[in-house]
This record gives C-alpha cells, structure tokens and sequence, in this order.
C-alpha cells in the first residue's frame, strides 16, 4: 500500500500523509487517486506528503506529484513535501517540487459563494458521470454472467441472500406487525364511529400491500444493508483492496458489487411480502380484540378489496427500491477517498440518499398510478 493518511487537522484543515514504499509506475496509480480525492475535498485547505518512509520515485512517481501540486494550486490549496531523501530532491527537482509548493500558507484563497456554488455544481456533475460509469459496467457485467460468459464468485449470492435476508427477518416482522396494529388502532377508533368498522380490513390491506409493506421494507434495509455495503466497500478503497482486485484482473464490480445488488434485489420484494402478510395479521387481531370482527370476516374483506395488480404494484416498488439501496451504497462506497473518516460519510450520505430517494419515487409511483386509475 503506497499511501497511508495520517491524520486530518480539522483547525489548519490539513491532511497530513505518510507515503509508504515504493513510488513507481505499479503504485502511481493508486497513490494518484488517493491524493486527488484528498485534493478534491472541501474541508482539506493543503497536503503535507512525508516521503521519510518512501522507497524509489521513479518518473510516474514525480509525475504523480505535479499532477496533484497542479490541481491543488488551480483551487488556492498547498502542497508541501517533507521527509525528502538526497534521492528524492534530485527525482523532484526535475521539476522543482522539493520543498513547499507555497511559501506562506495562510495566503490561502477561500473561495467565495458564487465559487463554491460552482464548485458544488462541477462535483455533482462529476459524481453523475460516475455513477452512469458505474450503471454501465454493472449493466455488461451482469449480461456477460447472464450470458454464462463470466461466473460470479462461487457461493458469494447465496451468502449475501442470507445476509440481507435471513437475517432481516425478525427486525422486519417486529416494525411490521407494529404498523399493522398502528394502522388497525387508527382505522378502528375513526371507522367504528359511523358504523363501518369492517372496513378496517380494507384500509389496512391496501396501506399495507401498496405502500408501508415496501416502504418500510425498504427503510430498514437501507439503514442495515445499505449502509453495510457503503463501509465494506470504502473500507476497501482505504486498503487498496478494490485495486488490487484490478490489478490482478478482477472486476472489482463482477466481484463485489453483482452479488449484493443480485442479493438486494431477491431479499427486498420477499421481506416486503412477508411485512405485508405480518401487518394485516397484526390489524387482523386488533380489529377481532377491539370491536369484535371474526377473523373470518377480516380476511373476505382482504380477499374482495385487495387484488393481485395490488401486490404486482407493491413488489415492483421494492425492486426498484433495491436498485435504489444498491446503486447508491456501491457508488457512494467505491468512491471512497484514502481518508479513513470518508468511510463514516460515504455510510452516513448512503441512509440519507436512499431514504430521500426511496421517499420521492414512492410518491411519483403513487400519483401516476392515482392519474392511471390502478
């Protein structure tokens, strides 16, 4: 592993990174990612790379570090290399880059509003390309599985099924069975009154089938999985783990990201039913306790109101609720930068994207299907 960060001084904002081995053309690469997302962050002001524990640069390894000492100076942030070696100054005075890039660090320019809103619109344009990148190669990846040109790693679905899955089961019937009894109690106290309690039946199996089942289904997987995909995957990215799968010839997609998106979208829709079949039992109960209707009668009404189209429109949702998860938790996670604190954000950002997302695709498929009249 070429680069290892050492800290983040949140009072000067600096990144302080201890360069380890050799810097040669096998590890220019990596080392240039690494230093361009710490280049790139907003809370990162400079860089100081300490070459005291660096092995042989070679001309890939000064290469790297104009790049970087470019981009930085292009945004008014320094770079500063110490720890150099005799060795090292003669590879980097080549282009006169021993020594501090800037001699006065606090002329920092602090980019002001009109910038940083520019600065905002350039990185969400960068990370939408990006991500297209990444649809596009989980896409041939999978048709190249598909057409059984390329295999997944042994057993790794399977593992990920029961991971996501399985494993879900509990925390997934407990939240349903308790919005199924919610739903029951609400329905019941304002139904009753006018004489219709029956009609609980209705409210809850059509809430339940259409649009708490998968939303909630959805929610608890986001903040379970999708968050456990989003550290495994940037904790990768810190080891250099991704590209070293890379650098053997392994798609780090086929590899990583195939069997958990595989996984997300089997596990979702069969949790969904399962809250759905938990919540209408629980409002089943509630409406036998509290006003008394049979269980028998509870169930024709499920039966009569609820129709097949129902369920297609709730399990179709949580598909699409499982490429949301998968999707934003791969991106989020390989974009990882060499910062260990990235890996925290990457998982925090991933909750919070797939939650708004799931939220705002729910109700675009709701009113389209109000307008449609299914």
């Amino acid at each position: 592993m070429p680069v290892a960060v050492t800290h983040v001084d949140r009072k000067t904002r600096t990144a302080t990174v201890a360069l380890r081995g050799d810097l040669v053309i096998p590890t220019a690469q990596a080392t240039y990612g690494q230093l361009r997302g710490l280049a790139r962050r907003r809370d990162v002001r400079g860089v100081i790379v300490d070459f005291a524990g660096a092995g042989r640069v070679d001309s890939s390894g000064v290469a790297v570090v104009a790049l970087v000492q470019r981009m930085m100076a292009r945004t008014g942030k320094r770079l500063e290399l110490v720890g150099l070696d005799e060795h090292h100054r003669a590879a980097l005075e080549l282009v006169a880059l021993a020594g501090p890039t800037t001699s006065e660090p606090d002329d920092v320019v602090v980019p002001g509003f009109v910038e940083g809103i520019g600065a905002s619109v350039i990185a969400y344009v960068h990370a939408g390309r990006e991500l297209v990148a990444l649809v596009v190669d989980i896409s041939r990846q999978a048709w190249q599985v598909a057409t059984r040109r390329k295999a997944l790693p042994k057993g790794a679905l399977v593992e990920q099924m029961a991971r996501m899955g399985s494993d879900a089961v509990p925390i997934v019937a407990l939240l349903g069975a308790l919005l199924g009894t919610t739903l029951a109690f609400q329905g019941v106290v304002l139904l009753h009154r006018f004489g219709a309690g029956q009609f609980v039946a209705d409210m809850i199996g059509l809430s339940m089938v259409r649009e708490f089942g998968p939303m909630m289904t959805a929610i608890i997987l986001t903040g379970r999985t999708g968050a456990a995909i989003a550290a495994e995957l940037g904790t990768m990215r810190v080891g250099s783990e991704i590209d070293a799968l890379a650098t053997m010839g392994v798609s780090p997609t086929r590899f990583l990201l195939l069997p958990r998106l595989g996984a997300l979208t089997v596990a979702l829709p069969v949790l969904s039913l399962f809250a759905m079949f938990v919540g209408i039992a629980g409002g089943m109960v509630i409406a036998a306790v509290v006003i008394h209707v049979p269980a028998s009668v509870f169930w024709d009404r499920i039966v009569a109101r609820v129709t097949l189209m129902d369920f297609f429109h709730g399990v179709g949702k949580s598909v699409v609720f499982a490429w949301i998860i998968g999707l934003t938790a791969s991106h989020l996670g390989m974009r990882t930068t060499a910062d260990a604190t990235s890996v925290g954000s990457a998982t925090t950002r991933t909750v919070v994207v797939s939650v708004f997302f799931i939220i705002l695709v729910d109700a675009v498929i709701a009113t389209l299907a109000s307008l449609g009249g299914t």
